[in-house]
């Protein structure tokens, strides 16, 4: 007689029921987890489960990216999060400076007291004396690079709290960026459990995962709420670069440096300023002057130029952070080419000359802004906002660059000036004064995040920047969820032949657009997380019943879902994981989203007689073999903490000494200190945020004396239940 599989006798797989409603059960147990408080009223319908998900991350795994798409009104999601965590404690919001106005509007239409502080605080290291426990973190790209100050001052500050991280466009250049922001609040095995050992392992393998879906709140684009996009393209051609020709041959004669990254880097700017406006070229080349003469000074002292000096000539490409890995960060400004002084000399004296030209690309530009609808007008250099504001006609044109603002060669606060294309346009437009209010605003980047510029029905990529999620964020500003228009068009210049031949713009841009898909932050998502969402979505209005079916169709095969819960403390509580799999005739599970959609569709259309005439020899066997999936969920589950996420070495040097401190306590039979150590301990071999981490670094070379003062205040460390419970959601056998 054949010995039962023993796992079986656990799993309780309930009565049978019309496979309809046990495949409204399966689908609603894809659904992220979302909580259960009352969303408050100035969300609107849409924006609810973004709520609900982003307030449940926050609880079960101490903080969530809220990465809806620009426009959608992601503020007032965060303030509702915040408010509903928070209660009366006070709410931090750190935001860029540029966008500190306008939360502290939104924050007293609803009635919230916050306590807004800018991300350049932050980079100088003062950070809020007073928090609660949730901190909202707007525009989190800002974040992304672990190696500047800003993330440092941040990343420690956080420690021992929660966040709330809010950006559109997580993904800027590489999937790092994504890692590196989620390190601010979110341990690196808080995954563990969905499947995912390690997030800083995830990402260095380029890959994404469904399990991001339980930290990463992103839903479908709401178009009853956005206007809709119509692109259309400006090919520039070479001609656009006539009046330039003699003066980018003089660049190319240029030596610029004896080391080829350096002189190919600098090269790359001037190239890009020439393509922006023979105004942006002349003032890159009075940058690169400047620094050759600093050159020439050190070099006579002695001393050599730093990265730092590299970065102000080279500001326009800033953005393109891949740039800066070809250079070391040593004594590479002592390879400029000193000699090139005099040939620059006359090559300025060229390019200035050329300004009183004609300039074809200006004259696409005139021609687009003649039928004088509403445009932003976004370019990569301050030099060209003053060129085309000096050079475009009919009526006043506003510019904003990141020093100053105004209307036509006026000077004026930058509020006011974006004020006019927000969406309450300032009174009084009517008569002669109507002549007076701004058609265009022509901005650098510093008008290309967060701010509602609804007014605008028009956007215009003067210059191409070097990231997809910055021709977005520039979008964004006019496409925003309640605006007037029903239809944004959105125009882009592309560069001339000869300049995308040298800078690879256009290649490197649809390069970096494939970055967000891979993790699912595109619209589609597909294969990752967000067909959870989907489907949960479409079966939303079904019966669901927990229990067994059985559907006559081909081909033949189970549907099973199933959950697993911590035992005894968290039986009652959230789920630590869910699947539904599907086993084909191959004999094969599988978690492949076409397939179960599939199946789930096929148990719909069965009616509601599937199910009635489930024998149990058949849910038995079928249980049998699903034995085999849970019995290797559960091993994955129990050995991922400790297998396959080693400790870094901080974290062993830290266990280490810890382990002495507890066998001293063991010989001494002191257990409030044996306890205390071994919950250091925990915290110690788990995973760590970036903040963590660095105090496991700090705690590593630290003295006894301070080790011994930092164990009370470390990090509580994650629960971790003793045992493991399954429960079926529900089991549908389909047969021929």
């Amino acid at each position: 007689m054949a010995v039962r599989e023993p796992l079986t006798t656990a799993l309780h797989p309930g009565a049978p029921a019309p496979a309809p409603a046990v495949a409204g059960a399966l689908a609603l147990s894809l659904a992220p987890a979302q909580a259960a408080d009352a969303a408050p009223a100035w969300l609107w319908p849409e924006q609810v489960a973004s709520f609900g998900r982003a307030l449940w991350a926050v609880r079960c795994y101490r903080g969530a990216l809220l990465a809806d798409p620009v426009g959608t009104g992601k503020t007032y999601v965060a303030l509702a999060v915040a408010a509903a965590i928070n209660r009366r404690r006070p709410i931090v919001c750190l935001v860029p400076a540029t966008l500190v106005e306008q939360w502290d509007a939104v924050s007293r239409q609803l009635g919230l007291s916050i306590t807004l502080w800018s991300h350049e605080r932050v980079s100088r290291g003062t950070l809020p004396p007073e928090c609660g426990r949730l901190v909202v973190v707007d525009e989190s790209h800002h974040f992304r690079n672990p190696a500047t100050k800003r993330y440092g001052h941040l990343s420690g500050w956080l420690v021992g709290r929660r966040a709330l991280l809010v950006s559109a466009s997580p993904v800027v250049n590489q999937l790092a960026d994504l890692q590196h922001q989620l390190a601010l609040t979110i341990r690196d095995d808080a995954l563990a459990r969905h499947g995912v050992p390690s997030l800083a392992r995830l990402f260095q393998g380029r890959e994404g995962h469904p399990a991001l879906g339980h930290v990463i709140v992103a839903r479908a684009p709401a178009a009853a709420r956005r206007p809709s996009q119509r692109e259309r393209i400006v090919a520039l051609d070479d001609a656009t670069l006539a009046p330039l020709t003699g003066a980018l041959g003089g660049v190319d004669r240029l030596r610029l440096s004896t080391h080829p990254p350096i002189a190919a880097l600098v090269r790359a700017a001037l190239w890009r300023s020439a393509a922006s406006s023979p105004a942006a070229l002349l003032a890159s080349l009075d940058r690169y002057r400047r620094l050759l003469l600093h050159a020439r000074d050190a070099a006579r002292a002695g001393q050599v130029l730093d990265r730092r000096m590299l970065r102000t000539v080279t500001n326009e490409l800033d953005d393109q952070l891949l740039l800066w890995e070809l250079l070391e960060v040593g004594a590479a400004g002592s390879e400029l080419a000193i000699d090139d002084l005099p040939a620059l000399d006359e090559l300025r004296t060229t390019v200035a000359g050329v300004a009183g030209e004609p300039d074809p690309k200006l004259e696409r530009l005139r021609g687009l802004l003649a039928d004088q609808r509403c445009t932003l007008v976004f370019t990569s250099a301050r030099e060209t906002v003053r060129y085309l504001r000096d050079r475009l006609m009919g009526g006043p044109v506003a510019w904003c660059t990141g020093d100053c603002a105004g209307i036509g060669r006026q000077a004026a606060p930058r509020q006011l000036v974006l004020g006019w294309f927000r969406p309450r346009v300032p009174a009084t437009t009517s008569g002669s004064l109507a002549v007076m209010v701004p058609r265009h605003l022509v901005a650098t980047d510093v008008a290309a995040e967060g701010l509602d510029l609804q007014r605008a029905e028009r956007v215009i990529h003067y210059d191409l920047p070097w990231t997809p999620a910055r021709l977005e964020q520039r979008e964004g500003r006019a496409r925003r969820a309640g605006g007037a228009h029903r239809e944004v068009e959105a125009v882009r210049f592309e560069p001339p032949p000869a300049v995308e031949s040298r800078l690879r713009q256009l290649a490197c841009l649809a390069g970096k657009q494939q970055l967000p898909r891979a993790v699912g932050l595109d619209e589609s998502g597909r294969g990752l997380w967000r067909w959870r969402a989907d489907v949960a979505e479409r079966f939303r209005g079904a019966t669901a019943r927990n229990g067994v079916a059985r559907v006559r169709s081909s081909p033949k095969g189970i549907l099973a879902g199933f959950t697993l819960y911590g035992w005894p403390e968290l039986a009652d509580t959230e789920p630590l994981a869910s699947w539904v799999l599907w086993q084909g005739a191959t004999g094969g599970w599988t978690e492949d989203p076409a397939l179960i959609s599939d199946q789930l569709d096929r148990a719909m259309r069965a009616g509601e007689s599937g199910g009635a005439n489930a024998a149990l020899a058949l849910v038995e066997a079928a249980l049998a073999q699903l034995a085999t999936p849970i019995r290797e969920r559960i091993r994955q589950l129990r050995q991922t903490r400790w297998l396959d996420r080693p400790p870094c070495t901080s974290a062993r040097t830290v266990i280490a000494r810890l382990q002495v401190l507890a066998r001293a306590a063991a010989r001494r039979r002191d257990a409030d200190r044996l306890a205390r150590l071994q919950t250091a301990l925990r915290f110690a071999a788990g995973g760590h945020t970036a903040g963590e981490q660095a105090l496991l670094i700090r705690l590593a070379g630290a003295a006894e004396s301070e080790l011994e003062q930092a164990i009370a205040g470390l990090p509580a460390p994650e629960p971790l239940p003793d045992t493991l419970h399954c429960r079926l959601t529900g089991l549908i056998v389909f047969e021929p």
